[in-house]
């Protein structure tokens, strides 16, 4: 991802009160990887809007092989989202990503469970590119979900975790994985 769009996504994700200046925008350009970091302790703080603009302005990669870190974004806009968020990290840690890419399990109490298959495919909170994580051949606990991510900042994905058994599919939760 270019340093510009970066730049421009971090500028969208901070509105809302917030803004990035010249040195803000000159330090995400020498160093990505602690901007990557600030961007996400902000999404902690954003409420369902300001997380889905981030998520609208990020790009469908293939995720690296191997464990990813991962933190569930709970109660987004209100008080305690950052409390909460990151007290969900006991329960669950993240993902492991196999090496040919096609399958994907969370790590939940440190323990790898809840596999997934991983494909290409289109989101649907825009119909745009997205990683998807399909339950419903791999899983009974979470056959009825449906997790997809974006990239948002060097080494940060952003994740929508939707319920495939309502019509239209319903937003249940937003996550996080990160490998810095």
């Amino acid at each position: 991802m270019g340093t510009t769009r970066f730049v421009l996504i971090l500028a969208a994700a901070w509105g809302g009160g917030l803004f990035l200046d010249r040195a803000a925008a000159q330090e995400a350009a020498a160093d990505p990887r602690a901007s990557s970091a600030r961007l996400l302790d902000q999404l902690r703080l954003m409420g369902p809007a300001e997380i889905e603009a981030v998520y609208r302005g990020g790009t469908a990669v293939a995720i690296p092989a191997g464990s990813i870190r991962g933190g569930a974004l709970l109660s987004p806009g209100a008080r305690r989202a950052r409390m909460m968020s990151r007290g969900a990290r006991v329960v669950w840690q993240g993902k492991v990503f196999e090496p040919a890419g096609d399958r994907a399990v969370n790590r939940f109490f440190g323990i790898r469970i809840v596999k997934a298959q991983v494909y290409q495919g289109a989101s649907w909170l825009d119909g745009r590119p997205a990683l998807i994580l399909d339950y419903t051949q791999t899983s009974r606990i979470y056959a009825r979900y449906r997790d997809e991510i974006r990239q948002v900042a060097p080494g940060l994905y952003l994740g929508l975790m939707h319920d495939a058994t309502t019509n239209p599919p319903d937003l249940r939760m937003y996550f996080t994985l990160y490998d810095f």
